[in-house]
């Protein structure tokens, strides 16, 4: 009888793990994020009271005044602020007048400018370029105790950096360092990584209490290769309490595969997060 109820017990628990029941039990890192929302833009009256309503917000930070940030976390909404790891927050005069001309990331000896966002992107392995963001953490995070660091970018260490192994190692390298200073100086932040899973995976995993996976697409997760293996991976890796997955999604198929994978989802409605 006694052997009949342990092996009853071990398959109960087997059970639980498998099918992510163990979820209600969880006491991983951000364990009370269900909900979350994004937003980059300047707040009015009725955004901040939509705002109120999640349980977590990633926002740029000179973008609400200190008494937006005070009325969210009066609802205890938790609270990151975004930070560019790679690519210069161009529109920041007041960070860019901190730089040097080092702390640009070069590709055969030109600075490596992006279109797209009009921005340019940044060395890691510089230690002037990382105490530029480390002042922005303090100024716009530490300094209006929010709850965490939000870094946006990491997949342009692999994107512009793998062909070159040195350099991509000494990028990650930088990064490492980064956030082993983060944790010594500001131990109470959490910090959320947008996608950048290698980079995770080889060197972050440590420091990172949330994953952002952006473009959670439920087509990719059924057909692509790389989606299915970052989200086995990603799954175990919350199911063992070790990271908070999140996703962004635009579509509800990957809305209602993100709620199956136990993953709490932002669904985006244009183009922007403002």
């Amino acid at each position: 009888m006694k052997r009949y109820m342990i092996w009853f017990f071990l398959s109960l628990i087997i059970l639980l793990l498998t099918k992510g029941l163990i979820d209600m039990f969880w006491s991983g890192p951000l364990r009370g994020v269900h909900s979350f929302s994004i937003y980059y833009g300047e707040p009015d009256k009725q955004k901040l009271t939509e705002l109120q309503d999640q349980d977590a917000l990633i926002f740029e930070p000179t973008a609400f005044s200190k008494k937006d940030i005070n009325h969210l976390k009066e609802s205890d909404v938790k609270l990151f602020g975004y930070v560019s790891l790679m690519q210069l927050e161009n529109w920041n005069q007041e960070l860019k007048e901190r730089l040097l001309p080092t702390d640009y990331a070069r590709l055969n000896g030109e600075r490596i400018y992006v279109n797209e966002w009009d921005t340019y992107v940044m060395d890691l392995r510089q230690p002037h370029y990382r105490e530029v963001l480390l002042w922005k953490i303090k100024t716009y995070i530490a300094d209006n105790q929010l709850d965490g660091i939000f870094f946006d970018t990491v997949d342009d260490l692999a994107y512009y950096f793998h062909e070159d192994d040195k350099v991509y190692r000494d990028m990650k390298a930088g990064y490492a360092a980064l956030l082993k200073e983060i944790e010594k100086q500001y131990p109470e932040l959490d910090i959320i990584q947008n996608r950048g899973f290698e980079t995770y995976e080889s060197t972050s995993h440590p420091y990172v209490e949330g994953i952002l996976w952006e473009s959670f697409k439920a087509h990719d997760i059924e057909e692509s290769e790389w989606a299915k293996k970052w989200l086995a991976y990603l799954k175990k890796e919350q199911r063992a309490g070790k990271v908070r997955v999140l996703t962004v999604v635009t579509d509800e198929d990957s809305l209602k595969a993100s709620k199956k994978h136990k993953f709490p989802a932002f669904l985006r409605k244009d183009d922007t997060y403002q």
